[in-house]
């Protein structure tokens, strides 16, 4: 007897179609900080675009208005002068700075003449600028050819103011005695 061997097959399993394998899906979370981020450059573009509008529109409908010429008032330019003593009396410069100041010049320098032997007072222009001399004289009560020119440019002052023997006479001396 012949004795066939059977072979053996493995058991199979019932054919079934291959199927792709399926990748999990992965969900799309509401993170709420992409959120907030998302609705921040949401509202950035939003107003970039009011923004753009407005500026478009100001500058295609602006008219042209005229504009007044500021009225400019003329203030009294403060004058700088020096005082200085010509007649020899003691504390008379003094005295006389205290009146050209509450006058509203600005008295930068008190001193002593080159001499004692100055008869009258005498306003110096250094500047070129004779009507500030004479403003200084008016206030003193000083006639305006009291008032000399030496124009120097090294003098950094307006004016200087030589009280002489009449200083008596002045304006401000008689308001303080």
């Amino acid at each position: 007897m012949s004795h066939r061997r059977r072979r053996i097959q493995p058991l199979r399993k019932p054919n079934k179609p291959i199927q792709p394998r399926k990748r999990p899906v992965k969900k799309i979370r509401s993170d709420w900080k992409s959120n907030l981020i998302q609705f921040f450059i949401g509202l950035v573009l939003v107003i970039d675009m009011v923004l753009v509008y407005f500026i478009i529109r100001n500058c295609s409908s602006q008219a042209v208005v005229p504009v007044e010429e500021p009225t400019v008032q003329a203030v009294p330019e403060i004058l700088q002068i020096e005082v200085l003593n010509g007649c020899g009396v003691q504390g008379v410069a003094a005295q006389l700075t205290d009146y050209l100041r509450s006058q509203g010049f600005d008295v930068v320098k008190t001193d002593n003449f080159e001499s004692f032997n100055v008869i009258e007072t005498v306003v110096i222009d250094r500047r070129g600028n004779l009507e500030n001399g004479i403003r200084i004289a008016k206030a003193l009560g000083l006639g305006e050819e009291r008032v000399l020119q030496e124009v120097n440019d090294a003098y950094l002052i307006d004016a200087t103011l030589v009280i002489g023997k009449d200083f008596k006479n002045l304006n401000g001396w008689q308001s303080i005695e």
